[in-house]
């Protein structure tokens, strides 16, 4: 195994870590959040009375949708498809960009969302902390394999088109 497959194998291994992590956390605030909204009568009607095991349910079942999509990607760059890796890179950028703003605005969206957390009775600081792990999380994983991606010299040359290659 040469060392460009296993940095690909990584950020292949890495990004499972990442996406599970980031699936159970948005899950579970999801749900802590729709069973606060439970308790009260007006919002139980908003939600159409979504509690907690349907939020669960349909949380698992949308996070598997987007992992096969996310495994065919990683499979395409596994086997050094040149859009695979624009894919990996667009979407780690716009996830880092997501991330960094969104740290930036955290104290401010405590004021702004504060109020409506406590009325649906959910613990404000349990919400933004776990924000704000899953944004580090975001600019770790995708700052890497961004990096990764982009500055590796041998992992942009295993990407390089045939045709690329035969133009030096």
């Amino acid at each position: 195994m040469d060392a460009v497959e296993t940095t690909l194998r990584r950020i292949r291994g890495w990004f499972l870590v990442w996406f599970v992590l980031e699936a159970a956390a948005g899950t579970a605030v999801a749900a802590y959040v729709l069973e606060g909204m439970g308790h009260h009568a007006l919002m139980r009607y908003v939600t159409g009375g979504v509690g907690a095991t349907g939020t669960v349910v349909s949380g698992m079942v949308v996070s598997l949708a987007l992992y096969l999509l996310a495994a065919i990607v990683l499979q395409a760059l596994e086997s050094r498809q040149p859009w695979a890796r624009m894919v990996m890179l667009v979407i780690g950028w716009l996830t880092i960009g997501s991330a960094a703003l969104g740290l930036l605005m955290l104290p401010g969206s405590a004021e702004v969302f504060g109020p409506v957390i406590a009325l649906i009775g959910a613990d404000c600081p349990a919400v933004m902390a776990a924000n704000l792990l899953t944004k580090l999380g975001d600019l770790a994983y995708w700052g890497w394999a961004v990096y990764v991606l982009q500055t590796n010299a041998a992992i942009r040359e295993a990407f390089l088109c045939p045709a690329t290659l035969h133009a030096r």
